[in-house]
C-alpha cells in the first residue's frame, strides 16, 4: 500500500542520504549488540534505539508470530523531537525465534484521507512498507509462549520533517525478519504537530466531537438485577462504578439501561448502601442522559422477530415487598380551625389518617430526568427498514446508527453525523474509526495496546480536521456495550481524548441539532437470520402466555416477569457468547412451556356409561398459585354419545376441581373416546386437548327394566297359581265331605255289623278339616 501521493507528501532528504544516515545511526547497535541488551527498566541507553526484554507466559499456542508497534510516549511529535516507539514481539509458537531482526519503516507519504489511513492501518499483504528508519537486531531469542518489548527511536533527523511538513497523520511500521523472511509486522501512526514552530503554526480547526457510552450490566435472563450483583456491580471496583467512574462530569452522553435504576428502587430499605450512592451520583452528573430500552433490549431484533411494536415492561408489582417502603402517617387538621387562635385555648387534637402507602409504581420505579427520551440505540449494523416505523410510532424519532447502516457518496470526504431517515426521523452516524479506536483503547488490557489504540484516535481525529481547516466537522463516537470485567481504562481515555489539540467536546444535543448531511444515506441491513429466528420464538411464546393470561384472576402476574425475561434475552450483550445465549433462551421456553401446561386434565379413563343420561365427572388440576377460569369443551369420537354444552369452571390457586359433563348416549354399545379442551374466557386454548377412554352400554337400562319386570310378572303369576290351587282342593274336599261326612274328619270306616256299638257323647267338638 502507498498513501496517498497529493501536495501533502512530507518533505524529506533525499533517499540516497536518508538511507545512509539511517544505517550510520544504526551502526552501534549492529557492532555493539551487547549495549542493547537488557532488563526493560535497567536496559542502557544507545545513541539510536534501546532494546529492553520482558517475558510473559503466553496461555495460547497457535504456531503464530505476531507484531505490535506503538508510540511509546505521546502520539504527536513535536518539531525537534525524535520518534519513540515500542515494539513488542510475541512468539506462541512451539520453538524459540532466535537470530530475528526488526526493521522500522516510515510511509513515504503523509496520510491525507480516511482511506489512506484506514488502508495503513489494515492493510494488503503486498502494500509498500514505507523508507526504511532503522534495522534492530534481537539479542536474545523469544522463547516459545513469551513477548520481548524494544524500545525503539527514530531520531527526528531521520525523519524528513520540517517546520514546513503540513500537519496530520503519518504512518510508521516494523516487520521481524528471519533469515530473510517477514515473519510478522505491524503497523501505527502518529500525528506530525510542529505547533512550536517559528515559521509556520499549523492552523486547526477541531473536529466538534460528541461521546456516546452506555452504561449496562453483563447479560442476564430475569430483567432484574439481585441484592447481591447489584452490590458487587456497585463496590469500589465494580463494574458500574467503573462506568460512571470514566465518564461523570466528562463530556460524554450517558445511555443508561433502566434496568439498573428500577433494579435498586425495587429494593426499597434492602437495596444496598453502595447502590443507593451510585445512584445518587448519577442523579448528581451534568452529562447528557438518555434511556436505553429496558435491560438494553435491541429494539430491532425484537422489530424483526415479530414484535408488534417496541416491547416495554408491563409491571414490577410482582417484584415489590411492600414491607420494604415504609408507609408515611398523615395527619389531617381538625375543619374549619382558624389561623388566629386564642393562646388560652387549648389546641385541638389532631386526628391521623390511615397509613398512606409508598409502595412505587411501575412509573416512579422509571422516572428520570432524561435530556432526552426520543432515542433509540439498537446494536451495530441490523437496522431494517421497517424498524424506523416501529421506532417512530414509539416515539423514538432519532436512532444511533452505525456506520455499516448508511451508505457515503464520496468515501474520503466525512460528513456531519446527521442523516435524514424519514419525513420526521433522523439518525446519528457514529464514526466507525474514532468508535472503534476508543472502544479498543478503552477496553485495552496493556500500556502498549492502550497507546496504539490512542495514536489511532488522535490520527482519526486529526486526519479530518486537517482535509477541513476552513470549517469544522460535528461527528458522533461510541463507546461499545458489553463492557469486559478487565476494563479499567475508561477514564484514561477520555481524559487522553480532551488533550488533543483537534478535538473539541460538543453534547450529543447539540450533535443532534447539525445540518442534517446531503451526501450519506440510509442502508437497511438486518439481523443474523438465526438470531431472529430464535428471538421469534420468544416472541411467539409471548403471544401464547398473554392468550393464556385471559383465564387468570392476575394476568400481569405471569405476563409481566416473562416480558422482562424476553427484554433481558434480547440485549446485544448476548453477542458475545452466542451459545449461552441459546442456552438462557432454552430455558425460558421451557419454564413458559411449564406455565402453558399448568392446568390440566388429570382423568385419563375407561369410565363405563351404563345408563341413556349420565353425567361424566372430569377433574381438573390448578397448578398456579392463583385462581383460573376455565371453559371445559368435551368432544365425542362417534355417534354413540352425545355431549351438552360446554361447562364453565373456577379453580382454586393450587388445587383439582372435579367437573360434571351431561352426556346421552345415542345409538349402539362401544368405545367412545372423549377429546377434551380447555379454553380461556376469550377463547384461547389451554395446552393440548386430552383423550379420556369412554364404555357405553347404553340398553343396559332396559334390559334391566324387562327382567324386573318379568320378575314381578313370574312373582305375582305364582302368587295367583297358588291361590287357584288352593280354592280348587278347598272345593273338592268341601264336596267329598258332603258326600262322606267321614271323608272329611278323616274317622276309619263304619264297623261291621258284627261289632259292637260304639257310644260317643253328643257334645264332644266336631274334628278339624284337613
Amino acid at each position: 500500500m502507498v498513501a496517498d501521493r497529493n501536495n501533502a507528501r512530507r518533505p524529506a532528504l533525499p533517499r540516497t542520504r536518508r538511507r545512509l544516515l539511517a544505517l550510520l545511526l544504526s551502526a552501534p547497535l549492529v557492532l555493539f549488540p551487547a549495549l542493547a541488551v537488557g532488563q526493560s527498566a535497567t536496559a542502557a541507553p544507545a545513541p539510536v534505539a534501546t532494546a529492553a526484554t520482558n517475558t510473559v507466559s503466553m496461555a495460547t499456542d497457535d504456531d503464530s508470530v505476531t507484531l505490535s508497534l506503538s508510540p511509546s510516549a505521546s502520539s504527536i511529535l513535536h518539531i525537534n523531537e525524535d520518534l519513540r516507539l515500542s515494539v513488542s514481539v510475541t512468539n506462541d509458537s512451539a520453538s524459540p525465534l532466535s537470530s530475528a531482526t526488526v526493521e522500522v519503516y516510515l510511509a513515504e507519504r503523509a496520510l491525507t484521507t480516511r482511506t489512506a489511513l484506514n488502508d495503513w492501518l489494515d492493510p494488503d499483504d503486498d502494500r509498500d512498507s514505507g523508507e526504511l528508519m532503522l534495522s534492530v537486531p534481537l539479542t536474545a531469542p523469544v522463547q516459545p509462549h513469551s513477548t520481548v518489548s524494544l524500545d525503539v527511536t527514530v531520531p527526528n533527523a531521520s525523519l524528513g520533517l520540517f517546520e514546513w511538513s503540513p500537519w496530520g497523520p503519518r504512518g510508521i511500521a516494523a516487520t521481524l525478519s528471519t533469515d530473510d523472511t517477514v515473519r510478522a509486522a505491524g503497523q501505527s501512526t502518529f500525528v506530525w504537530y510542529p505547533d512550536t514552530s517559528t515559521t509556520q503554526v499549523p492552523t486547526v480547526t477541531p473536529v466538534n466531537l460528541a461521546v456516546a457510552m452506555p452504561i449496562t450490566t453483563p447479560a442476564g435472563s430475569t430483567g432484574i438485577i439481585g441484592s447481591d450483583d447489584l452490590a458487587a456491580y456497585t463496590a469500589s471496583s465494580g463494574i458500574l462504578t467503573r462506568q460512571l467512574d470514566g465518564v461523570i462530569n466528562k463530556p460524554v452522553a450517558i445511555a443508561i439501561d433502566p434496568m439498573i435504576i428500577a433494579s435498586i428502587r425495587l429494593l426499597g430499605s434492602a437495596a444496598p448502601p453502595t447502590a443507593v450512592d451510585w445512584l445518587a451520583r448519577l442523579d448528581q452528573a451534568e452529562n447528557d442522559i438518555f434511556p436505553l430500552g429496558y435491560a438494553d433490549a435491541d429494539p430491532s431484533l425484537a422489530v424483526q422477530a415479530g414484535a408488534s411494536g417496541v416491547p416495554v415492561p408491563l409491571s414490577l408489582n410482582f417484584a415489590l415487598d411492600p414491607n420494604l417502603f415504609a408507609a408515611t402517617d398523615q395527619v389531617t387538621p381538625p375543619a374549619g380551625q382558624s389561623e388566629a387562635t386564642d393562646p388560652a385555648t387549648p389546641a385541638p387534637t389532631a386526628t391521623p389518617e390511615s397509613p398512606t402507602s409508598t409502595v412505587p409504581t411501575l412509573e416512579q420505579l422509571l422516572a428520570w430526568d432524561y435530556t432526552s427520551t426520543t432515542i433509540a440505540w439498537p446494536a451495530d449494523n441490523v437496522v431494517a427498514q421497517d424498524d424506523l416505523a416501529a421506532f417512530a410510532a414509539a416515539g423514538l424519532s432519532t436512532t444511533i446508527l452505525a456506520a455499516g447502516n448508511v451508505t457515503q457518496s464520496d468515501e474520503d470526504a466525512t460528513a456531519s453525523t446527521t442523516t435524514a431517515l424519514g419525513s420526521d426521523e433522523l439518525g446519528l452516524v457514529a464514526d466507525a474509526g474514532i468508535s472503534t479506536a476508543l472502544r479498543t483503547a478503552a477496553t485495552a488490557t496493556t500500556d502498549d495496546a492502550w497507546r496504539a489504540a490512542m495514536a489511532e484516535v488522535s490520527s482519526q481525529i486529526a486526519v479530518v480536521a486537517a482535509a477541513n481547516p476552513a470549517a469544522a466537522r460535528t461527528l458522533l463516537a461510541t463507546i461499545d456495550r458489553g463492557w469486559p470485567p478487565t476494563a479499567a481504562r475508561l477514564a484514561q481515555t477520555i481524559q487522553a481524548l480532551n488533550e488533543l489539540p483537534w478535538y473539541a467536546p460538543t453534547t450529543l444535543t447539540t450533535a443532534t441539532a447539525t445540518p442534517v448531511s446531503t451526501s450519506v444515506s440510509f442502508a437497511a441491513q438486518a439481523e443474523p437470520t438465526g438470531t431472529v429466528d430464535l428471538a421469534a420464538r420468544l416472541i411467539d411464546r409471548e403471544t401464547e402466555l398473554n392468550d393464556f393470561s385471559t383465564a387468570l384472576a392476575d394476568p400481569v402476574a405471569v405476563t409481566a416477569p416473562n416480558r422482562l425475561a424476553l427484554l433481558a434475552l434480547l440485549a446485544p450483550a448476548w453477542q458475545s457468547d452466542t451459545t449461552a445465549w441459546r442456552t438462557a433462551v432454552g430455558d425460558n421456553l421451557a419454564a413458559s412451556h411449564e406455565v402453558l401446561r399448568s392446568i390440566t386434565v388429570t382423568t385419563t379413563g375407561p369410565i363405563n356409561v351404563v345408563g341413556s343420561k349420565v353425567d361424566i365427572p372430569i377433574t381438573l388440576n390448578n397448578a398456579l398459585g392463583q385462581a383460573v377460569t376455565v371453559r371445559v369443551q368435551v368432544v365425542p369420537s362417534n355417534g354413540r354419545l352425545v355431549v351438552g354444552n360446554d361447562v364453565e369452571a373456577v379453580l382454586d390457586a393450587s388445587s383439582a376441581k372435579t367437573v360434571s359433563i351431561p352426556v346421552t348416549a345415542a345409538v349402539g354399545n362401544g368405545a367412545v373416546t372423549l377429546r377434551v379442551s380447555l379454553f380461556t374466557p376469550s377463547g384461547a386454548a389451554i395446552d393440548q386437548p386430552s383423550l379420556i377412554s369412554v364404555n357405553v352400554r347404553a340398553d343396559w337400562e332396559g334390559i334391566g327394566s324387562r327382567i324386573f319386570a318379568a320378575l314381578v310378572v313370574l312373582f305375582f303369576g305364582f302368587g295367583v297359581w297358588r291361590n287357584i290351587v288352593h280354592r280348587r282342593r278347598d272345593r273338592a274336599l268341601a264336596a267329598r265331605t258332603e258326600a262322606d261326612p267321614h271323608a272329611e274328619s278323616g274317622a276309619d270306616p263304619a264297623p261291621s255289623a258284627s261289632a259292637e256299638p260304639t257310644t260317643e257323647p253328643d257334645d264332644l267338638p266336631t274334628a278339624p278339616r284337613g
